[in-house]
């Protein structure tokens, strides 16, 4: 039994057919096939049931070595680059993601990042919270910022300072308002509100706390994507609430920021790693930065 093997039947595992597991190794069906069934021999138990549509489903003896190989190559992928590391030049690739919220506070970590570490490139994500969670246990990605504290056995987290939300509006509209704003002037500007796909977000909260003070807002515009968003605030078209995490460095010279009284929106972002995996030097750079 070799460390090629168990890629195979974790492969095999994942893709719960041959043909499909043989295409993503880049290797032919047959001796595929025949690595499965040497390693079945050697462990003297069947690891997959076959059916008639040639699914493979893991047996119970298939469920729980499926977990010890996984461990094995998990630890064998951070060995590999604890040692490579011992090399002056630090390479390769760091993965992270972040909420929409949070994505311009782990721009601005990545940006500092790529600064020190020159030779390497970057995976970045952005998702729900439930993903980032997954794409770190699948070890997809190194490290996630997020604004929902998600608990499980091997991720660790740490809770960051609070970010308030701040009423956004166009530069050119500044002179509308002093430096602090209340629900009810809220409630009489156009805006743009930022609406996730899934889970809780600031939209939920500004919808919740409009109806909780009895106020109707002029909602001129649901968007899904922060950016354009942005984009639409900067030109004039509406004013919208969001975290200050969610402003590039960029897009400040644009709008105009202004505090809400007796502020109701607040974020408490948390960046999440895992707990029982080397971590390589620029995700400990990283984490550092927080």
């Amino acid at each position: 039994m070799d460390i090629r093997q168990l890629r195979y039947f974790v492969t095999i595992a994942q893709e719960q057919k041959i043909t499909s597991a043989a295409k993503k190794l880049h290797m032919a069906q047959p001796p595929l096939s025949r690595q499965l069934k040497q390693l079945e021999e050697e462990l003297g138990v069947i690891l997959f049931d076959r059916n008639k549509k040639k699914q493979m489903t893991l047996t119970y003896e298939g469920t729980v070595f499926l977990k010890r190989a996984k461990d094995i190559l998990n630890k064998f992928e951070d060995a590999v680059i604890e040692v490579q590391e011992l090399k002056e030049e630090v390479a390769g690739t760091l993965a992270v993601g972040s909420t929409i919220y949070c994505a311009a506070l782990m721009l601005e970590k990545v940006t500092q990042i790529k600064e020190a570490y020159p030779h390497l490139t970057f995976n970045i994500w952005e998702n729900e919270p439930v993903m980032l969670l997954e794409l770190l246990e699948s070890r997809q990605i190194d490290a996630a910022v997020t604004t929902t504290l998600l608990k499980s056995d091997g991720i660790q987290t740490k809770k960051l300072e609070d970010i308030p939300c701040v009423f956004i509006m166009s530069e050119a509209a500044d002179n509308t308002c002093g430096d602090t704003i209340n629900m009810e002037d809220i409630a009489s500007f156009p805006l743009i509100l930022l609406r996730t796909v899934n889970g809780r977000g600031v939209y939920d909260q500004v919808i919740n706390e409009f109806k909780r003070l009895d106020l109707e807002p002029r909602i001129v515009c649901e968007c899904h994507d922060s950016a354009t968003l942005l984009s639409l605030v900067s030109s004039g078209f509406g004013a919208t609430i969001l975290p200050l995490t969610m402003i590039p460095l960029h897009m400040r010279n644009h709008i105009h920021t202004v505090h809400i009284e007796d502020n109701p929106f607040i974020m408490t972002p948390a960046v999440m790693w895992r707990k029982d995996s080397y971590l390589p030097k620029p995700v400990q750079q990283f984490l550092n930065l927080f």
